[in-house]
């Protein structure tokens, strides 16, 4: 079985039971360029696969028992299939730690893009919820798979990441439930296992941290906390939320 499989069922059923922790940061600078960056603890998750997985299975997955290592995209995209070359060149520059350890239950996955541009960092953004543009190939090359290989059978993280339309231009910044993609999520058989799992209180946090170059002038979501220096939006919220009422977490910055 291989681990991309295997992270697919147990995103959905599992790791709703906090064994996700999740950090996203974009970092803007003045002149537009920046780094998005996010940080997915899965330490739980070790507990999970050590129970739900025979020994040699969970062997298979993770031959080393250890991993401390730094993946650079380069080395992944410039390979991958059915990636456009403007995909190609937007993923180019990042990187992606990973730290494992299953002796001390430790998973844990840093991954950091530079954007030259705010349309450049739009672009990124929507990519890397595509398992297509390069995170399915990750999970490809940790489950021991080719990253130039077919991604189809990795988990489609996009179900998740686009149910919002995310714009950013210099001034404003806003997140916006997309009817269309709600809609289809609904129809999913999925969704019902997922709200269902939402309904008994299971916490998924989720920190979205935005750097600004000037100060905000407005924010509209209540749950947005702002900094002193009024340079710093952050907003903390459970994940699982999201599927009773995505509205809540729309958002609207102008800076």
């Amino acid at each position: 079985m291989k681990l991309a499989k295997f992270l697919l069922p147990a995103f959905l059923l599992f790791s709703l039971a906090s064994c996700f922790d999740i950090d996203e940061e974009i970092d803007i600078n003045k002149n537009g360029s920046g780094q998005w960056q996010m940080h997915i603890d899965m330490s739980q998750l070790v507990d999970l696969m050590q129970t739900y997985m025979n020994k040699d299975d969970l062997e298979k997955q993770f031959p080393q028992k250890k991993m401390d290592t730094v993946i650079l995209m380069k080395d992944v995209i410039d390979t991958a299939k059915n990636v456009s070359a403007d995909k190609k060149a937007l993923l180019h520059d990042g990187k992606v730690h990973l730290l494992v350890n299953m002796d001390e239950k430790v998973l844990k996955t840093d991954m950091q893009f530079p954007f030259s541009n705010l349309n450049d960092m739009k672009q990124l953004r929507s990519s890397l919820g595509n398992t297509n543009s390069g995170t399915g190939q990750l999970f490809k090359g940790l489950s021991g798979g080719k990253t130039g290989d077919d991604t189809s059978a990795g988990p489609d993280l996009s179900m998740f990441t686009s149910l919002y339309d995310f714009n950013i231009s210099d001034g404003k910044i806003s997140s916006t439930i997309n009817k269309m993609k709600w809609d289809s999520v609904q129809k999913n058989p999925q969704f019902s296992q997922i709200k269902d799992a939402a309904n008994t209180g299971i916490d998924v946090p989720y920190s979205l941290t935005i750097k600004l170059p000037r100060p905000v002038i407005k924010v509209d979501n209540p749950v947005a906390k702002i900094s002193e220096d009024k340079k710093t939006v952050i907003i903390k919220y459970n994940m699982m939320e999201i599927y009773d009422k995505p509205e809540k977490f729309e958002y609207h910055i102008e800076y």
